[in-house]
């Protein structure tokens, strides 16, 4: 576990972050985006101030406390003058996937407010700060969930073993081809059963690993050029573009300073 920059008591701290290998936790300022998706299943909860979202892009904006976005579905959302808990879980999780059976809907924004002991716990990550374990516990505690296995859920075998290749390769081109060949399926097969497995298109699922493995990179002390280049983005402009497609905002944005961060990750 790596602790980026500050100590969770000091005062200049603004923004606390959490990285899992299959989920990311933010706790700070809220941000205001365009109409956006990302293949990341979205938690928010509002620890002080109003949220709110829509679907359409002029569409009506609806005030929350509290809300899930399902993965990969366009959405904005506004919460400018709140400080904010957003948990963003990877949809090929096992986590994502017993909270969905447990919502038993597919609509792409519902209500979801965490139960008191998890909402006491976020305020207290947004006050005080916490290690990794404390937040998991959290996390766990937000979703409902008791001890789950969050590297899979029993899937195919090749599927197993295309993520296997594709977290291998991130910085190198992917072709649905080759990764086919590799696993003796045919790229039909592999499109079909990868968005079956995970619930989200090959292409975006590579599109987040990258993305997730830039800030990292940044966080731990890279330039976005370094951590651009690292993961397969041709530049740092490439990299922020992406990024504003799939969050909305410009990297920038959501980390801010680095002086006014903690960070913990868990390699898992």
């Amino acid at each position: 576990m790596t602790r980026l920059p500050a100590e969770a008591a000091d005062e200049c701290v603004r923004v606390r972050l959490y990285l899992w290998p299959h989920r990311l936790l933010y706790i700070g300022p809220g941000p205001s985006t365009r109409s956006h998706r990302h293949h990341a299943a979205q938690i928010c909860w509002g620890l002080g101030g109003s949220l709110r979202s829509r679907i359409e892009p002029h569409g009506k904006w609806e005030a929350w406390n509290g809300f899930r976005v399902l993965p990969d579905q366009p959405h904005a959302f506004d919460a400018k003058d709140a400080q904010v808990a957003m948990l963003f879980m990877e949809s090929e999780g096992a986590e994502y996937a017993c909270v969905e059976g447990r919502l038993h809907t597919d609509e792409c924004i519902v209500p979801f407010q965490p139960p008191h002991p998890a909402a006491a716990g976020l305020a207290t990550l947004a006050a005080e700060g916490g290690t990794i374990d404390e937040a998991d516990d959290i996390c766990r505690a937000w979703l409902g969930l008791g001890s789950v296995n969050a590297s899979g859920r029993g899937r195919d075998a090749r599927i197993v073993r295309a993520l296997q290749v594709l977290q291998s390769a991130i910085d190198r081109p992917v072709r649905l081809q080759s990764l086919a060949n590799q696993l003796n399926v045919s790229p039909s097969w592999l499109s079909h059963r990868f968005v079956e497995e995970t619930g989200v298109p090959l292409r975006r699922y590579v599109v987040w690993t990258r993305l997730r493995r830039a800030v990292e990179s940044v966080l731990q002390g890279a330039s976005w050029t370094e951590a651009a280049h690292a993961v397969g983005f041709s530049d740092s402009a490439h990299l922020s573009r992406s990024f504003r497609d799939n969050f909305g905002i410009a990297p920038s944005s959501l980390i801010g300073r680095r002086d006014q961060i903690s960070v913990c990750f868990d390699k898992g």
